[in-house]
This record gives C-alpha cells, structure tokens and sequence, in this order.
C-alpha cells in the first residue's frame, strides 16, 4: 500500500516539464484542429507560435521556485522535455498553418533556435541563482 509520502514524492516528480509540454501539445492539437476551414485568426495563433513556444520555455524555470518539485535532474528533464516538445508543437502547429509555403518553415527553425538560446540563458541563471553555497 502506498503512503502518504509516497505519493507526494510521486507527484512531485510528476509536476514537471513533461507535463507542461504535454498539455501545450493538446492545446495546439485543437488549435490545429479549429482551424479548419481556415481562419485569419487561428492562423496568425498558429504563426506566432513560434515566439510563443519559446515564451512557454521561459515559464519552466519557475520550477526551480516551486518547492514540492522534485530538483534533482530537472535541468536535464527541462532541456529533453523542452526539445521534443517544442519540436512537437511547432511542427504541429506550423502544419496546422493553411497557407503553406517557405515562410512557414522559417517560423518553425525560428522558433527552435529561440527556444534553444532560452534553454542555454535559463539554465545560466539557474546555474547562478541556486548554486550551492559552501
């Protein structure tokens, strides 16, 4: 039987980016999905995407001040999560897009590499901000 302990280290370990990246998937799913016949609207949503996903990026570095959340290893989860799920997203998203063309793909590698240089400045100030003391 588990105990009460038991089960908030779980959850713990569960609230993470894996779940935030999961739930974003979903909503650009639908989004995708509403967009059918086209929109302006969902189409310009589904275009800036590619700034929003690296904002959603920014967001998970407030883990580190959530103090139920599991921190050993987040840094790795965060970068894995945040790769696939943004690869995820936007690729989704960007097919979702109804006028296709070059400019489409340009959004999407835009969006990736914006995430990346979020990744790599997030995790210099993680980095920074809670390093040990000794």
């Amino acid at each position: 039987m588990y105990t009460t302990q038991s089960r908030l280290r779980w959850l713990s370990i569960l609230v993470g980016p894996e779940l935030l990246w999961l739930l974003i998937y979903g909503i650009v799913v639908l989004l995708g999905r509403a967009n059918y016949p086209p929109s302006q609207l969902l189409n310009d949503l589904l275009e800036g995407l590619s700034v929003l996903i690296p904002g959603v990026t920014v967001l998970l570095f407030l883990l580190w001040y959530v103090p139920d959340v599991e921190k050993r290893w987040l840094l790795l989860r965060v970068w894995v999560a945040t790769l696939f799920g943004a690869h995820f997203g936007l690729e989704k998203g960007m097919s979702a897009y109804s006028d296709q063309g070059p400019g489409i793909g340009s959004a999407y590698i835009a969006g990736m590499v914006l995430t990346v240089f979020v990744l790599i400045v997030g995790s210099l100030f993680i980095q920074i901000r809670f390093r040990r003391r000794s």
